[in-house]
């Protein structure tokens, strides 16, 4: 739709007025203690065929499995899976939760002291996250005769580009739409030392925004409970780690802001995603739950083995009052797929966030309404805690509150609103009744001076 100066593009939006009806553990054991007899006695025979990288790694797995979290009890190793370093390809775990994407800026940082001698006028800054920290970058045109395309990322934080290296940019010209060119490997170690980082590839996108994915990967198998299962483990902060394990709330459905594990459940040998929470690739947890059987991880700090044991989780209960509702959730227990109408469901204790939720209600005249909620939209949903023994309740879904929005950039002008649940939880527009798409609502965009500026129908894209 567009008036005579404002051009409107809107995704998706839908208003509409419903009349909905609507009413409505086990204890832990400590497992570890009554396997220390046996380990004991074993040790010193076993420690004289060990490497000493061996002794030193199997040392800080122990003291990891010393510092189990309260709400659930491990047994003894049952597993152990050896992985290896692998290229990222097109079957990779590693493009769907990660990818980092940051917006660019012309305003240099205060961190930073310096640009480059051939970076023009206005180049863009950027940040990426590596592990605890955000390194501060620049990328240009160059000015000079050749007009090179260049990166450079201050690894080392004193706010300078002239003891970094430089990374050349590469024109992937299979982009249409827009410019966009490729930095790397580029390595997050810090400039002049000796301290490990990790390395990712760099695309930026007509200077407006970069994406970041890593080079390489780890991958393995494990045997449990006599069934081999590929699995594989992704660095998606590039800090050179692999157990970086997930905590609420994501940033969003597809960054979990963690460290990345998958395994193959089906034996087709690929990682399978679908909905986000819904898939073979997810977030790294404490513990992953694998046919009604749970197991905690310990992972080594470079991603070469992971423990499993067999583990005993504290349970609590999840409570929607009775609603029906389809759910994925991220945990720093395990994630888990939910679905029901009427029921509560027993979780290991910890803490969650909702990523995806389909909800079904019916109003007083009988029809069935769906709607669609995600992570960047959880409202209450997307940081909670299930505690042991207790039931975490939620009053979910209508009444709905509509809550509209206007973003003004690059002279396009977005409209749209969404639905905003009991708990804070916030719909997509396009709900459908009794399986069909609701039509398209129309929209009025009223000036200063109380005139139509401009009206029409939104369209679903």
């Amino acid at each position: 739709m567009m008036a005579k100066n404002v051009y409107i593009r809107y995704v998706i939006a839908i208003s509409m007025a419903i009349m909905i009806a609507f009413s409505a553990v086990a204890e832990a054991e400590n497992l570890a203690e009554a396997d220390s007899g046996s380990s004991q006695q074993s040790s010193s025979a076993s420690q004289k065929k060990l490497t000493p990288y061996e002794i030193l790694r199997r040392s800080k797995l122990q003291r990891a499995a010393e510092k189990t979290p309260e709400n659930f009890s491990a047994g003894p190793v049952i597993a152990e899976a050896r992985l290896t370093t692998v290229p990222v390809s097109r079957d990779s775990p590693t493009g769907l939760l990660a990818m980092q994407r940051q917006d660019t800026t012309l305003v240099r940082p205060p961190e930073l002291q310096e640009q480059p001698a051939d970076a023009p006028k206005e180049p863009v800054y950027f940040v990426v996250r590596v592990g605890d920290r955000d390194i501060h970058g620049i990328t240009y045109r160059s000015i000079s005769p050749n007009g090179l395309v260049k990166l450079y990322l201050d690894t080392d934080g004193d706010g300078l580009f002239s003891n970094e290296k430089e990374y050349l940019g590469t024109w992937l010209s299979i982009f249409q739409l827009t410019r966009t060119y490729r930095f790397g490997p580029v390595s997050t170690q810090k400039a002049g030392t000796g301290t490990k980082g990790g390395s990712f590839y760099a695309d930026c996108s007509n200077g407006q925004w970069l994406t970041f994915d890593p080079v390489s990967y780890r991958r393995g198998k494990v045997v449990l409970e006599g069934k081999a299962y590929e699995i594989a483990l992704v660095d998606t902060d590039f800090d050179g780690k692999y157990n970086k394990y997930f905590v609420p709330p994501a940033a969003d459905s597809r960054d979990p802001q963690c460290d990345v594990l998958a395994i193959d459940l089906n034996g087709d040998s690929k990682f399978n995603f679908e909905q986000p929470g819904e898939s073979e690739i997810m977030p790294l947890s404490r513990l992953i739950e694998i046919k009604g059987q749970y197991y905690s991880m310990d992972v080594a700090d470079d991603g070469g083995t992971i423990e499993f044991r067999q583990a005993r989780p504290q349970f609590g209960t999840l409570s929607l009052e009775g609603k029906q509702a389809k759910l994925a959730l991220w945990s720093d227990a395990a994630c888990q797929q939910l679905s029901g109408s009427g029921k509560n469901w027993n979780l290991p204790a910890g803490k969650y966030a909702v990523v995806t939720m389909d909800l079904t209600e019916t109003d007083s005249a009988g029809d069935r309404w769906a709607f669609k909620m995600t992570k960047a939209g959880a409202g209450k949903l997307g940081d909670f805690e299930i505690k042991p023994g207790q039931t975490t309740s939620f009053r979910i879904g209508p009444p709905f509150q509509t809550r509209s929005f206007m973003d003004n950039g690059e002279g396009n002008v977005l409209v749209g609103f969404d639905l905003k649940g009991q708990a804070g939880e916030r719909y997509v527009p396009g709900a459908t009744k009794n399986g069909k798409e609701v039509p398209e609502p129309q929209f009025k965009i009223i000036d200063s001076y109380g005139k139509v500026a401009n009206s029409g129908q939104f369209e679903f894209r």
